[in-house]
Parts: C-alpha cells; structure tokens; sequence
C-alpha cells in the first residue's frame, strides 16, 4: 500500500532478544528493508547510504537485490550517519505503515553484530567515548579548535587518514569550560 499520512512511530530496538544477534535474520531484515527502498527511491537525496544501495543494486547481475552479495552491504551501513532524516521525514514507510521500516535502527543492529563479533575497529572505540574525548579536546579548546578547523592543511588531512573523516566535514567546537559550568558562573538572571 502507499505510504502512511501518520506521524512516524519509533518502536523500541530489541536488543534483548536472541533473534537480534542472529546473522541470518539480520540479512533477512536487511534485504527485505532494502528492496522497499530500493522500490520507492524517495530518499535518494539523503546520506551516501542511499546513493551506495541503489548502486550496489543497478549494477547488479540481475539489477535486483537477489544478486547481491550480503558483504556489501557494509559500505551502506557504514555510510549511515545515524542522522535520522530518511526515518522522520522522508520514508513513507515507517510505523506505523505496515511495511515497518526503520532503516536507522537497522543499521544499529547491523553495528552491534559487528561489535559482538569483535569486529568494532581501534579508532571507532576511541571515538565513541565522547565524554572522555570531549574533557581531553576542552582541556586545550584553543588547540583542538584549531586543529580540527576545516581548512586546516596540517592536521584535517593526518585526521582524515587515522579516523576517516573527512577532512571538510565541519566539527564541533570546544570550550574550555563546560556549558553547565559557564551558566553557574554568571548566577540566575532576572527578566525585568
């Protein structure tokens, strides 16, 4: 059926569940989400994702999803940037339409078989602990802004090489103080 009119529901992810961790019904939902997508197309225009799945798929044997091969799939999942926009905005097909799709959740699901595997790299784990990241970059602002500032020949290319991001991707700044801290030091402010 066409896509729903509703507001998106999001369902909880079912971590808990032994089937979550299941490889095989992994790729199912995998496949089975991608040839909706790949069906309507509407979120073309999103993350790289999109562009990387329709492209595995048109170049395939067939130009179905049935040729592809399951280990490609890592490049649109990595590719996902977890931004949410295809589920809130432009897939017709989330809860509570019948089809259920939830393509941010799915690639969630895709990193945490990876991460149970062992297969999360150095770099993504080092990453991921923001707040530890976030009190070391605080600690010299002045440096790490400048460092991670796009345009920045010395350091954006080296960064690009060691973690993969890409070296005119905007960054966020740091303070040297935190916000809450920031807000305590200048003491309640009266509204006259």
């Amino acid at each position: 059926s066409e896509g729903s009119l509703e507001a998106p529901e999001r369902h909880p992810i079912p971590w808990q569940d032994p089937d979550f961790f299941d490889e095989q019904k992994l790729d199912n939902e995998l496949r089975r989400q991608f040839d909706i997508c790949h069906g309507c197309r509407r979120c073309h225009n999103l993350c790289d994702s999109f562009p990387r799945l329709f492209d595995l798929i048109d170049e395939a044997e067939s130009m179905e999803l049935d040729t592809v091969d399951s280990k490609d799939f890592k490049s649109v999942v990595d590719a996902c940037t977890l931004c949410d926009m295809c589920f809130l905005t432009k897939c017709p097909y989330v809860p509570p339409h019948e089809f259920n799709l939830d393509l941010p959740h799915l690639m969630l699901r895709y990193r945490a078989v990876e991460h149970k595997k062992g297969q999360t790299g150095f770099v993504t784990k080092q990453m991921a602990k923001t707040d530890r990241n976030g009190k070391f970059a605080g600690a010299v602002a002045p440096i790490s802004n400048w460092s991670s500032r796009i345009g920045n020949g010395l350091t954006r290319p080296a960064m690009e090489a060691v973690t993969g991001i890409d070296k005119h991707a905007a960054l966020p700044k740091f303070y040297g103080k935190t916000l809450t801290a920031r807000a305590a030091s200048m003491g309640p402010q009266r509204d006259e």
